[in-house]
C-alpha cells in the first residue's frame, strides 16, 4: 500500500504561477537588434547569443543544455539512444549530443524559471529571423542577378558570399524550412505555458513491492495540477503561435488557414489590449496601481496589443481575404467563413474562458451606477475606476446631502445655528478637494507614459473626472454666493433708506467672486470626445453646450458687477458721474450680450430665471442711468441756491450750487384749490364739526403767520 507521506501530495499547495510578457520581451530585442532597420542576419546572430545565455543558467542548464551529461535529465527525449560502436557495444560519450523534449517536464518544474519558456522562444524567433534573411537575399539575387555580391549579407570571413550560385528555389526552400522550424518551436512555447503535466509518481517501486507479496492496491486519485503560467501568459503564448502558423500559412498559400489563424491571433492581440485578463492575473511589477490591481504601467502593453492587431495583423488578414476571394469563392461562402472565423470554439477552453472574462466584464459595466462607478460631465459618461475615488464621490453625496437637510432646517427655523451650517459646508468643499488630488494623483503617473490609444483613454477619463470635481466644488460656492447677494439686495430694498454704499460695496465684492469662479468654470478641462483627445490636459478648450452656458453666466456676472460698481460711483459719497455712465453703457452693452446668449441655450439650468431677472435689472441700469446724467449734468455748474428739487424747476435754468435730488420721493403735499360744489356734496357726509380740531388748527395756523416777519410779510397771511 502507499506511504502516507506519498499520499499528502494531492494537496501540497500549487506552487505560483509565472507571469511573462513575450511581446513586450520581444519587442524590445526587436528595436534594439537590427529589426528596425530590416536587419534580420543581425537579430539572428543575436538569438544565438541569447539561447546560449539562457541555456548556460546554472538552475536550468541541466535540463536545456544537449549534452550527453545530463542524460537522466526528465527533458531528455524518450526515443533517444546512446551511440552504438560496430562490435555491438554502447558508447557513451560525455559531451554527445543529447536530443530534448521539453513537454516531458512537469508543469511545477516548468514554473520555477522563466528560461523554460524564453528559450523556445528565442529558437523561434532565429528561425523566424534566418527566413526573413533569406528571403532578402533571394531579393537581392533576382534584383542583381547575380552580379553585384557586395550588397547581399556576406557569411563568409573572407568577402564572399556562398549563397551566391543559389537559385530562387533554394533560397525558398531553406526560408520555408526555417519559418517551418520556427512554427515548431511556437507552437512548443504554446504547449508548455497549457502543459497541466503532473510529476511522476513516487509510488510505483510501493506497488511492485504490495504486488509481490500479494496485497491489493488502489490506484491514487490523480494530483490537481495548474499550468505554470497565468491566464494572461498563455494568452500571449497562443497569440504567437497563431501569428507563426498564419504566416507560414500565407507563405504557403494556404489562405483559409492563415486567416483562421490571423483572426485568432487578431482576437486575442485585442483581448490583451482591453486588460481583459486583469480579472484573472496578478501584477508582477511592484509599481504604482489602480483599482482591482490593474497596473497604470500595462497601459503601454495595452497599446502595444492593440496596435499589433490594427496595423500588424488586419492588413495581413486582409490580404488573405482578397486572395480568397480571388480564388473563386462566392461572397456568400466568404461572409459564411468569415463568421465561422471570428466565432468563438465552444471546445477550445482559452477561447471560452475570453467569453467568459467578456461576459463578465460587460455585467460589470451594465450593473455600475448604484455605487458612483460612472458620472456625467459634458455630455461624457465617465466610469470611475479607482476604488479609492468612489469612496471619495460617496463621501462627497453624504456631505451634500447633510448640509442640504441643514440649510432646510435653517429656511424653516430663524433660530437655526449658522456655524453648524458654515462647517459642514466648509467640509464638503474639503471632500471636494480630496477628490481633486486623488484624481490630480493619478494624472502625475500617467505623464511620463507614453501617448497611445489606451494611456489617452485613461487620461481622458481622469480628466473628465477633474473637470466634474472642480465644476461641483465651484458650482456649490457659487450658488452660496448667489444666495448672499439676493439676499443683501432684498434686504436693501425693504429699508427705508435703500441700498447704502456699504451694501452696494458688498454686493459688488460678491459679484467679483462670482466672476471670477465663473471665468473658472469656462476653463474646466474636459469635454470633447476620447477619440479627439490627445492626451494633453491643457489642449484647446472644447466649445460645446456647456463652454457657451459658462461663457453666457460670466456675461451676466460681468454686467451685473459693472452695473452695481456704477451704483457706487453715483452714490452721493463718491459722485463719479463720468465713470458711473461709463460702467453703466458697459453694464448695458453686457446685459443685451447675456440675455442673446442665455436665450440661445436652451439646457441651461434655471435660465428662464436668469433671464427674468436680468431683464429687471437691464430696466433698472436704463433709469439708473438717466438719473446718473441728471446728476451729472446739476454738478458741473452752480448760481443759484435754491433747495428745490429739479422736478421743481425744470423751466428754471440757474443751476444750483449743490443740488439735492432730483424729485422728492414720496412727493410733497401740496396745497390745491376746490370747487364750491365740493363743500356741498361734503357737508351732506359731515355729521358733527370737530370743532376742537378745528380752533387748534386755526391757533397753529395764527401762530404761523404771527412768525413771520418782513415787509412782504402781510402778502404772506390769508
Amino acid at each position: 500500500m502507499a506511504s502516507p507521506s506519498t499520499t499528502t501530495t494531492n494537496t501540497a499547495p500549487h506552487p505560483q504561477q509565472l507571469r511573462l510578457y513575450l511581446h513586450s520581451e520581444l519587442t524590445t530585442s526587436h528595436t534594439t537588434h537590427g529589426i528596425t532597420h530590416e536587419d534580420y542576419t543581425q537579430y539572428s546572430t543575436y538569438c544565438t547569443r541569447r539561447l546560449a545565455r539562457l541555456r548556460h543558467s546554472k538552475a536550468v542548464k541541466k535540463d536545456l543544455l544537449h549534452v550527453r551529461l545530463y542524460k537522466s535529465s526528465l527533458s531528455t527525449k524518450t526515443n533517444d539512444s546512446t551511440t552504438t560502436t560496430t562490435n555491438g557495444g554502447s558508447k557513451a560519450k560525455k559531451n554527445s549530443y543529447r536530443a530534448i523534449e521539453l513537454t516531458n517536464l512537469p508543469s511545477e518544474v516548468l514554473a520555477s524559471h522563466v528560461n523554460y519558456f524564453l528559450e523556445p522562444l528565442y529558437c523561434a524567433e532565429r528561425c523566424w529571423a534566418a527566413s526573413l534573411a533569406l528571403k532578402a537575399q533571394m531579393t537581392t539575387v533576382i534584383e542583381n542577378d547575380a552580379a553585384d555580391t557586395a550588397n547581399i549579407n556576406a557569411l563568409g570571413s573572407d568577402g564572399k558570399n556562398p549563397r551566391k550560385d543559389w537559385s530562387v528555389g533554394k533560397f525558398r526552400a531553406q526560408s520555408m524550412k526555417r519559418l517551418k522550424k520556427a512554427v515548431k518551436y511556437a507552437t512548443l512555447v504554446e504547449s508548455l505555458a497549457l502543459s497541466t503535466k503532473a510529476p511522476p509518481s513516487t509510488e510505483s517501486k510501493d506497488d511492485n513491492n504490495n504486488e509481490e507479496d500479494g496485497a491489493t492496491t488502489t490506484m491514487p486519485e490523480e494530483p490537481m495540477v495548474q499550468p505554470p503560467v497565468d491566464e494572461h501568459t498563455q494568452m500571449e503564448a497562443r497569440a504567437y503561435a497563431s501569428f507563426m502558423r498564419g504566416n507560414l500559412a500565407l507563405e504557403m498559400n494556404q489562405w483559409q488557414t492563415a486567416c483562421t489563424e490571423y483572426q485568432m491571433a487578431m482576437q486575442l492581440c485585442e483581448a490583451l489590449g482591453q486588460g481583459l485578463d486583469a480579472a484573472g492575473g496578478t501584477s508582477s511589477n511592484g509599481s504604482g496601481t489602480g483599482d482591482d490591481g490593474v497596473d497604470v504601467q500595462q497601459l503601454e502593453l495595452f497599446d502595444f496589443f492593440n496596435s499589433r492587431a490594427k496595423n500588424v495583423i488586419a492588413p495581413l488578414l486582409k490580404y488573405c481575404h482578397y486572395e480568397l476571394q480571388e480564388k473563386g469563392l462566392s461572397p456568400t461562402e466568404k461572409m459564411s467563413f468569415l463568421q465561422s472565423s471570428s466565432s468563438i470554439s465552444d471546445g477550445d477552453p482559452l477561447q471560452s474562458k475570453l467569453h467568459s472574462l467578456k461576459n463578465e466584464t460587460l455585467q460589470t459595466q451594465a450593473t455600475s451606477g448604484s455605487s458612483m462607478s460612472q458620472i456625467t460631465f459634458r455630455e461624457n459618461v465617465i466610469p470611475v475606476e479607482t476604488k479609492d475615488l468612489r469612496m471619495a464621490l460617496l463621501k462627497i453625496q453624504d456631505l451634500k446631502s447633510d448640509w442640504e437637510e441643514e440649510e432646510e432646517e435653517k429656511k424653516n427655523n430663524d433660530d437655526a445655528n449658522s456655524s453648524s451650517d458654515d462647517a459642514k459646508f466648509m467640509e464638503l468643499l474639503s471632500g471636494y478637494d480630496d477628490a481633486v488630488s486623488l484624481v490630480n494623483k493619478e494624472l502625475k503617473q500617467l505623464a511620463a507614459l507614453k501617448s497611445g490609444p489606451a494611456v489617452n483613454a485613461k487620461k481622458f477619463q481622469l480628466v473628465n473626472l477633474l473637470g466634474y470635481s472642480k465644476y461641483q466644488k465651484l458650482k456649490l460656492v457659487m450658488g452660496r454666493n448667489e444666495v448672499l447677494t439676493n439676499g443683501i439686495i432684498q434686504t436693501s430694498k425693504e429699508d427705508d433708506e435703500g441700498m447704502t454704499l456699504k451694501h452696494l460695496e458688498e454686493v459688488a465684492h460678491l459679484y467679483d467672486a462670482l466672476l471670477q469662479d465663473a471665468r473658472a468654470v469656462a476653463s474646466l478641462p474636459g469635454g470633447g470626445s476620447a477619440d479627439d483627445f490627445d492626451g494633453d490636459s491643457s489642449s484647446a478648450i472644447v466649445e460645446d453646450e456647456f463652454y457657451l452656458e459658462a461663457n453666457a453666466n460670466v456675461l451676466r456676472l460681468r454686467s451685473l458687477r459693472c452695473y452695481y460698481l456704477a451704483r457706487m460711483h453715483a452714490s452721493p459719497v463718491v459722485h463719479k458721474y463720468s465713470e458711473a455712465i461709463a460702467l453703466l453703457d458697459q453694464a448695458e452693452r453686457l446685459a443685451n450680450e447675456a440675455l442673446e446668449e442665455i436665450g440661445a441655450c436652451d439646457q441651461m439650468e434655471h435660465g428662464d430665471a436668469l433671464l427674468e431677472r436680468l431683464e429687471k435689472v437691464a430696466a433698472e441700469m436704463r433709469g439708473e442711468k438717466c438719473r446718473v446724467l441728471a446728476l451729472s449734468y446739476l454738478s458741473k455748474s452752480s448760481s443759484t441756491g435754491s433747495g428745490k428739487c429739479l422736478l421743481q424747476r425744470l423751466h428754471d435754468y440757474n443751476i444750483p450750487s449743490s443740488p439735492k435730488s432730483i424729485a422728492h420721493v414720496p412727493p410733497k403735499l401740496e396745497p390745491m384749490a376746490c370747487k364750491p360744489s365740493f363743500f356741498d356734496v361734503a357737508l351732506n357726509y359731515v355729521s358733527e364739526y370737530p370743532v376742537d380740531e378745528l380752533e387748534r388748527a386755526m391757533e397753529e395756523h395764527n401762530g404761523a403767520e404771527t412768525a413771520s416777519s418782513g415787509i412782504l410779510g402781510w402778502f404772506r397771511r390769508g
